[in-house]
């Protein structure tokens, strides 16, 4: 399957709308690898924007190559271990560039060829240096990707070092990355690299953290190939080298990179397409067989990039640099001492085989949307590791973090996502973690340090809403708690509309969490925190005077300031981060039911759905198709955005009004408009395989709508034939249908079977599939009725049951 990935899809800017692209880089990387080998390309050099992961598709030179990369960040980071090849900018073309899952190769404008490849903790390269030229290398311990341009000389030569022994062929040192995304903290990535080349001692040069290699050139004067081996640790030189010497012992570049190309076609193979069977598009004329493969490669392509995070953080003996902070005074701007941790530490209760391997690398504010659902019901092994890895995380620093990068937790977005995560995970099949512990700082979470009627005091790791008087009280958490929104003021003025949604989905998803976990104790604050999640309310405005809404709406979401008065003044992308109230609405998944009613029913619900999707109000199913610029409208827009991740969900809120036939509409427009086989392929940055995620569940025709609930919405599969192994390869779903809906134009949906019997209504429990079976579609190429009657309406609300069907099951 590997042959069906294009790993520069999300490279470049945004084919549709949008500003941002999806920050990919073409790097080489096992799944879920430590190491990405492979290019650093200038892109706009801002904070954030464009190639903020490292690689920008337009640019035409290369700075550096590096041996860590983030999977489509907003924000720069990593970066680590810069390497040149023949010193300075490299000039390049991508028609002297090639690249596949676990391969990076490019001749630069020096002549040299350089290629990548990778194991789980390790990278190699292979140089090959042109005829007649003076083979070298310079090695950057001080330069990376991250947002702040090198690193303070006070930091030289602790902890920054490189030291070169030319008679062993060896470079090992410290490099530090900056911090991440306004964050505090630099964060040290030891190595250890070995040649198969001699150095010539007396031309190799240190200094300042620069190592400038020179290597004895092919006798005879021919083309010069310089492998190298590079093993990194967050804890050690000697912990770099063991993972390099556990991993890749041997010098045969292309063993390492055929093995990893077996890894990644294994992976991919956990979802297998008809259509992607050899002769599948025989009978196809030459443009449709064209369109075809487009399709299913942005669809393995999607699933690649579902698979570059969390990332390894332990090494191969299960050790890691902690989040515990050794010395407390240590200044911010430096890389901190911090203590070793090590896997051993943290065991899962009756589970000793859980917990093997630490993760690092989570968008929380993204993934917990789309992606964390779909990584435990096909790895729940991997997936139970992960949330155990943030369960560590909270017992070394004292709360969930909220955005790990490395070992630092960074507040980029406001919220408190690690619940939505792990009880997302929960909810669908990963359980090797301890829950117990999960449950604490759940609750810690929930109601603060002190306990339900006491100041919110925020944990040492992270807090509610990225604000705090100074003193560790968490004044938007304490406001919060006691009058159930996030107040103007307290949000210094930006996103208090979002913030009160965001603590309402963690609030649902910890009652969520403690109600799966099923502990008579904790019945009330079940009830409690799912009443909570109803605090959407408190920003509700069902009567909004003329001119003081800034999309003409007259009920909706309307920020207020700490006497509880409406300030329309914020009513726009200032009061919901990253976004606009027409999108960010529809993030009260958990309780669409309630959302519609208060918009004044379904018919109102409808119209302001085809609204934001740009469909006529007169026929929905029929006029004019909307653009691309209309469907991903960017953060200040009054149109979808799904460019960002508020907005995935937003196309399953139809099934709530009883029209799932315009979900089945418009998901596939949005699939062909913003989504595409090019560099520009993705609406929006890709955010550790978020905005992946959300193509990968429209193409399976399910998705996540209540991130934290057993169950799934379900539209139009748009592939023939999809093979879905669960539970780590043991529990096969199939889904199938009569047509190729997205390729053929045949979105609606006529009838379902679920293991041969009729399933009329459009929510799935998750329970019916999770020991695998067989979902069978009767397609149309016109709308149906199929799941629009009232008793067959999604579950919804505080008191829903997602384990059942419908909102009402019949006794």
């Amino acid at each position: 399957m590997t042959k069906f990935v294009n790993v520069f899809i999300g490279t470049g800017a945004p084919k549709a709308g949008g500003l941002f692209p999806g920050n990919l880089n073409p790097a080489a990387q096992a799944p879920f690898g430590m190491v990405s080998f492979g290019p650093d390309t200038p892109g706009s050099r801002a904070p954030w924007g464009n190639g903020s992961g490292g690689y920008y598709y337009s640019d035409t030179t290369i700075d550096f190559f590096s041996l860590t990369h983030l999977a489509g960040p907003g924000c720069r980071g990593q970066g680590a271990v810069a390497m040149i090849p023949g010193g300075g900018s490299l000039s390049f073309s991508h028609d002297d560039e090639v690249a596949s899952p676990g391969y990076y190769g490019v001749r630069t404008g020096n002549g040299i060829l350089s290629e990548f490849t990778a194991t789980t903790r390790t990278g190699m390269a292979r140089l090959t240096y042109p005829s007649g030229s003076a083979p070298t290398l310079v090695i950057n311990a001080l330069r990376s990707n991250g947002m702040k341009s090198g690193v303070p000389t006070t930091l030289i030569p602790d902890p920054v070092n490189i030291a070169v022994d030319a008679r062993a062929g060896v470079v090992s040192g410290t490099a530090v990355v900056g911090a991440f995304c306004g964050g505090t903290w630099y964060k040290p990535v030891n190595f250890y690299i070995t040649f198969d080349t001699p150095l010539d001692p007396k031309a190799t040069q240190v200094a300042n953290g620069v190592a400038t290699l020179v290597f004895v050139p092919k006798a005879g004067g021919g083309k010069t190939t310089v492998q190298l081996k590079a093993g990194i640790s967050s804890v050690s030189v000697a912990n770099a080298r063991l993972n390099l010497t556990t991993e890749n012992p041997g010098w045969s570049f292309d063993k390492v990179r055929g093995k990893l190309d077996a890894a990644w076609n294994s992976r991919l193979n956990t979802i297998q397409l008809d259509l992607a069977q050899p002769g599948a598009t025989g009978s196809l004329g030459d443009a449709q067989a064209r369109t075809a493969k487009d399709y299913v490669t942005q669809f393995y392509t999607a699933l690649y990039h579902a698979m570059a995070g969390p990332t390894v953080y332990s090494d191969v003996n299960g050790d890691y640099r902690g989040m515990r902070q050794a010395n407390l005074a240590d200044p911010p701007n430096t890389a901190p001492r911090r203590d070793t941790a090590n896997v051993s530490q943290y065991p899962v209760p009756g589970n000793p085989n859980a917990y093997r391997t630490h993760y690092s690398g989570f968008s929380l504010w993204d993934t917990y949307r789309s992606l964390t659902q779909l990584q435990a019901l096909m790895f729940p092994g991997e997936t139970g590791d992960m949330m155990q890895s943030l369960v560590a995380d909270a017992k070394q620093c004292g709360a969930f973090p909220h955005w790990v990068d490395g070992s630092d937790d960074t507040k980029p977005m406001e919220g408190d996502h690690a619940p939505n995560v792990i009880a997302g995970a929960y909810a669908f099949g990963a359980r090797g973690f301890d829950t117990g512990s999960a449950r604490k700082y759940m609750l810690q979470s929930a109601f603060g340090t002190g306990g339900p009627g006491s100041p919110f005091v925020e944990g040492a790791c992270n807090d509610m809403g990225s604000v705090d008087d100074g003193a560790g009280v968490n004044t938007v958490g304490d406001f919060y708690l006691k009058n159930g929104y996030v107040s103007t003021e307290v949000a210094g003025n930006h996103h208090a509309g979002s913030m009160t949604l965001e603590l309402t989905a963690t609030d649902t998803s910890i009652g969520n969490f403690l109600a799966a976990l099923g502990r008579a104790d904790d019945a009330s604050t079940v009830a409690a925190l799912r009443k909570r999640g109803r605090n959407w309310l408190n920003i509700f405005n069902a009567n909004i005077p003329p001119g003081n809404d800034y999309y003409g709406e007259t009920k909706g979401l309307v920020t207020k300031n700490s006497s509880g008065q409406w300030d329309f003044s914020l009513n726009n992308n200032r009061g919901f981060h990253e976004s606009t109230e027409p999108n960010y609405i529809w993030t009260i998944g958990h309780d669409y039911t309630e959302l519609i009613s208060q918009l004044g029913g379904n018919a109102a619900a409808i119209a302001r759905l085809n609204t934001l999707f740009g469909l006529s109000q007169a026929d929905p199913f029929d006029g004019p198709l909307p653009s691309a610029s209309t469907l991903n409208s960017g953060e200040s827009g009054s149109t979808l955005y799904i460019g960002n991740e508020p907005s995935l969900q937003t196309p399953w809120a139809y099934n709530w009004t009883g029209r799932p036939q315009l979900t089945q509409r418009v998901i596939p427009i949005v699939m062909t408009k913003t989504f595409f086989n090019a560099p520009g392929g993705l609406p929006g940055n890709d955010d550790f395989g978020a905005t992946s995620g959300f193509y990968l569940w429209a193409s399976l025709g399910l998705y996540p709508v209540v991130p934290s609930a057993p169950g799934l919405a379900m539209s139009t599969p748009q592939f023939k034939g999809m093979t879905v192994w669960l539970a780590d390869g043991t529990k096969k779903l199939r889904i199938e249908s009569d047509d190729e809906a997205l390729l053929n134009g045949k979105p609606y949906i006529k009838s379902v079977q679920l293991n041969g019997k009729a399933y009329p209504g459009s929510w799935l429990p998750l329970a019916a599939i999770a020991d695998g079976g067989t979902l069978t579609y009767t397609l149309s190429s016109t709308p149906t009725d199929w799941a629009t009657g009232a008793a067959l309406a999604p579950p919804s609300g505080p008191g829903a049951d997602y384990t059942k069907a419908v909102a009402k099951p019949s006794r």
